[in-house]
């Protein structure tokens, strides 16, 4: 009874107070209600759109995170594990023309590099078990075949019979050993493999480290003497002279050190390494850094280094972005620096036709070296997915799934491995192979499992 009075005084009140509002106001006020209650309407939908467009992005970030675990256990792991374990130590390089793996002459950096990449499947639990007895092979392999008892460190080249063939020492090959060594050491759990490691740091700042000038010598004799004859196989670029791509691996390697170290010297080296990455040797006058440098850090001017390496500047992104990481010292300046370096690759690397990055090209122009190679697609994923990390920019996202369709399209072999190199429209190029002294699961295999676990930390 009670509430149906009150019903009734509200009710006479409505209507009277409706007879004392003259009658344009009421109209406008029911109109306001009108439009507020329609805004309500659309801000609900709105939000609920939002909502599934969120679901729909984790969804898919998550699809393309298993995308990228499955390219690595049916294109890398099948491929390598076991089929290229040499039981004579370290494993087999190259395949015949039936595709299986065949006796040769081992690289150093090959070597360490699956080291690296049997640990890492194994910390990724991709076949756990046989990922690490293929990485403890491959260390007791580097250790059999390429260390150097009298002088310490680890030679280039170990021929078919076992024997050297290239005794020199290059900071390049030895920075993928620290690499190796560091990841085994997570997969294991042995501190002795990490003390190896460190050890070999410490035979770089002996011999390599220039007190001068800052960097890395490269180059030397079996002895630790500096060779400087320009004749003589460089590795990587010319002899004599420092390069991006050396000081690029060693960041890496030393980023991984520290993390598991904390090392003093191991951190200040690296520091100097993010510096020399991000301000020495970038171009003056573009958005890129160049390869071969003088000893004192001079440009070396010549028409075959005054280029652009797109995959290179891509891998510097990333790399310098995790090395800050490791130090506590990421900045808006270095993000900033990263995002930068990769609009260049962008602008200037990327085709835009048929997918994919170009290999190089020259400075402030569009590529004219237009064959794709697998490592440069694997740093350029990479690079992507960080960059949208950093920037939450949804064209780096696309970016990346547009280049993952290219790679999985063209390079990915139905029989295993990925084909080093391709044409511009996607087409088998020069290069056909599949593994080689160059090619293992490094690249690739770091790109996806890294790209994997970015992908899952956007949900």
């Amino acid at each position: 009874v009670l509430v149906k009075q009150e019903s009734r005084r509200s009710l006479v009140g409505f209507f009277y107070a409706r007879r004392l509002i003259p009658v344009t106001i009421w109209k406008t006020m029911r109109l306001s209600h009108t439009l507020g209650f329609c805004l309500l309407l659309f801000a609900i939908s709105l939000l609920s759109q939002l909502q599934a467009q969120e679901v729909s992005s984790i969804e898919h970030n998550a699809s393309s995170a298993d995308r990228c675990r499955r390219i690595v256990e049916h294109s890398l792991s099948k491929f390598y594990v076991p089929a290229c374990m040499d039981q004579a130590g370290g494993y087999h390089e190259a395949i015949d023309d039936s595709g299986k793996f065949v006796t040769g002459e081992k690289f150093l950096t090959l070597q360490a590099r699956q080291v690296w990449f049997f640990s890492n499947l194994a910390v990724n639990d991709i076949d756990q078990a046989e990922s690490l007895r293929l990485a403890e092979h491959g260390l007791d392999g580097l250790r059999k075949l390429f260390y150097d008892k009298k002088n310490g460190g680890y030679f280039l080249k170990i021929g078919k019979d076992g024997s050297v063939i290239d005794n020199r020492k290059h900071a390049y090959p030895l920075s993928f050993v620290i690499y190796g060594l560091v990841e085994l050491h997570r997969a294991n759990g042995d501190e002795s493999v990490l003390d190896e490691a460190l050890k070999l740091f410490e035979l770089l700042e002996k011999h390599c480290y220039d007190a001068a000038h800052g960097g890395y010598y490269e180059l030397f004799d079996k002895e630790w003497k500096k060779i400087t004859d320009t004749e003589q196989w460089g590795v990587v670029g010319t002899v004599g002279f420092k390069t991006y791509n050396t000081h690029l691996h060693l960041l890496e390697a030393f980023t991984q050190l520290y993390i598991e170290t904390k090392n003093e010297l191991v951190g200040k080296r690296l520091a100097e390494l993010i510096e020399i990455c991000t301000v020495t040797i970038k171009h003056p006058n573009h958005r890129c850094n160049i390869d071969a440098w003088t000893t004192d850090w001079k440009m070396v001017e010549t028409e075959k280094n005054l280029r652009v390496s797109y995959g290179h500047d891509l891998e510097c992104a990333w790399l310098v972005l995790a090395a800050a990481d490791a130090l506590g010292k990421r900045s808006d300046s270095l993000n900033n620096w990263a995002v930068t370096i990769t609009e260049h690759a962008i602008e200037f690397g990327l085709d835009k036709v048929h997918g994919g990055f170009f290999y190089s090209g020259p400075l402030g122009e569009q590529s004219e070296d237009r064959k794709k190679e697998w490592w440069t697609q694997s740093e350029a994923l990479l690079g992507l997915i960080t960059i949208h990390k950093i920037t939450n920019d949804e064209k780096y996202l696309t970016l990346f799934k547009e280049t993952l369709d290219f790679v999985e399209r063209n390079h990915v072999s139905p029989d295993g491995g990925w084909f080093a190199q391709l044409n511009e429209d996607g087409s088998l190029g020069q290069n056909k192979s599949r593994t080689s002294m160059w090619q293992g699961g490094y690249h690739n295999g770091r790109a996806l499992l890294m790209s994997e676990a970015l992908l899952r930390s956007l949900d």
